[in-house]
């Protein structure tokens, strides 16, 4: 009898395990198609001198292509190295992203009328097309712009800044924080709403300030969205490309004078502007490699566990 009894539940949880295997299995073979299929190739040629014009004409390096890489000037160099403007842009960028979404988050998530109002304006330049946004900040920054006379006020030069060497790549940070701080507020203003009002209730029953609610409520209880936000926000950043190429139109990427060069233009360049896809792969490689050590990093510092 006891078999008996058994035998259903087992079917029973076969049944669902085969039901969620259909559901998983258009996103797996997509997955396996566009990530995993590429980047095994990716890996592969990265081993070869190899130009997508003459396949035939490919010919082993072994590790040379990454021995070659890290000994690139272009690459390496702390003076406006693809790889030092890249890790720079992240180290900059993403702490200011994070800490802003968070503050709009916060702000819009308290009761005020028209609040709504503001949830979908913050959240409009997220859906702007990047070379819209780059043909706005670039006549914002140009000289004499509306920007870059308002920047003077704080001891900027007043030029054309994304021809300035030392001030091309701000204008990227900005432009690239304003266009996803609202995307980014929106993850963080579910995490708030997710916290439930009884913990907010106890705080005020035991006379906590609003400071004291924010630092010892509300941060720890967003640990999880906000290494969320930190994980996606860091990766898109390493692959900042999109704005870089809006603002380089009709120049090489990464002008001027190597100053937007990140890792990303620094693989399109070689791969598809000098034909080196060998050398590009193994730029992506690299790239692939840094993005998955820098979030193994992350998980460990914001504590973040799959409770």
């Amino acid at each position: 009898m006891r078999a008996n009894a058994v035998k259903p539940r087992s079917l029973a949880n076969r049944d669902e395990h085969l039901t969620g295997l259909v559901f998983i299995l258009p996103a797996a073979v997509c997955w396996i198609l566009f990530f995993l299929v590429p980047f095994a190739q990716a890996f592969y040629i990265s081993f070869f001198d190899y130009n997508f014009a003459v396949p035939d004409r490919s010919k082993f390096l072994g590790l040379q292509n990454y021995i070659n890489l890290f000994q690139d000037k272009n690459f390496i160099s702390f003076n406006r190295g693809a790889l030092w403007n890249t890790l720079s842009f992240v180290v900059v960028v993403v702490p200011l992203l994070t800490a802003l979404s968070l503050g709009l988050a916060y702000a819009v998530n308290q009761k005020f009328r028209g609040r709504g109002l503001f949830r979908t304006v913050y959240y409009l330049p997220y859906i702007i097309a990047p070379i819209a946004v780059a043909t706005v900040f670039m006549n914002l920054f140009v000289k004499n712009g509306m920007a870059s006379r308002l920047f003077v006020v704080f001891g900027f030069p007043n030029v054309t800044w994304n021809a300035n060497v030392n001030l091309a790549m701000p204008m990227i940070g900005i432009m690239f924080i304003w266009q996803l701080v609202g995307f980014y507020m929106v993850y963080y203003l579910s995490g708030l709403q997710n916290i439930p009002v009884s913990v907010y209730e106890a705080a005020d029953i035991d006379g906590t300030n609003g400071w004291q609610k924010f630092r010892f409520i509300v941060l720890p209880m967003l640990k999880p969205t906000t290494f969320l936000v930190i994980t996606y926000a860091t990766i898109q950043a390493f692959q900042l490309f999109d704005q870089i190429a809006a603002v380089n139109t009709g120049t090489n990427l990464g002008s001027p004078a190597g100053a937007t060069s990140t890792m990303l233009t620094y693989f399109y360049m070689n791969s598809f502007r000098y034909y080196k896809m060998g050398y590009g792969s193994a730029i992506a490689v690299t790239l692939f490699v840094l993005i998955l050590i820098v979030t193994i990093i992350q998980k460990k510092l914001t504590g973040n566990t799959d409770d």
